[in-house]
């Protein structure tokens, strides 16, 4: 059986750079949500053995997300600094194989969101380039309209399992398109 340590280093997932919160003996690791002032507002719990399916209890599927009172918060901002352009994702997994390569990601944890998560996100791309990272679904679509720029993955494939030489191109791309 795989552990939840091994299976986030598997997942391109860097503890050096981001905080997690790893609990073997439940297997789960909770990633803390961010807001601008430094405050935690929230959390994303991920069970690797969970079901993908959403539940209402943390127990049961694969990813729970809370955030108190609505607030707006975003899981990446430890790697804000990495470079000047900004991707945008849906998942953790998706920022951190970004940030892995070195590079600036944060994570929504949904492509479903609220008005003030919309005016934060126009505000961050007015300061620095954004590119939206949208999983190939009509639901992943939704983040493509938060960014100036976006790239849509293939249907069915997900950046935090891409190959490497297409992780590489596709941050290449967007990077090169800046200079």
């Amino acid at each position: 059986m795989m552990t939840v340590e091994s299976n986030l280093c598997d997942r391109h997932f860097d503890k050096s750079l981001h905080r997690v919160w790893i609990d073997e003996d439940e297997g789960v690791a909770t990633f803390p949500l961010w807001n601008l002032s430094g405050q935690m507002v929230g959390y994303q719990q991920y069970r690797p053995d969970g079901e993908k399916k959403l539940f209402n209890n943390p127990r049961e599927g694969r990813y729970f997300t809370h955030r108190k009172n609505k607030a707006v918060g975003v899981w990446g901002l430890e790697a804000w600094h990495l470079s000047n352009v900004l991707f945008i994702t849906e998942g953790v997994f998706d920022a951190a194989r970004i940030t892995s390569k070195g590079y600036s990601a944060i994570a929504t944890t949904s492509n479903d969101l609220d008005k003030t998560h919309q005016a934060w996100l126009y505000c961050v791309r007015s300061a620095r380039p954004t590119v939206a990272v949208c999983d190939g679904d009509k639901a992943g679509l939704k983040l493509s309209k938060y960014s100036e720029r976006f790239h849509v993955m293939p249907s069915g494939e997900d950046l935090g399992d891409a190959s490497d030489d297409y992780v590489n191109w596709l941050i290449a791309k967007e990077v090169d398109y800046e200079d």
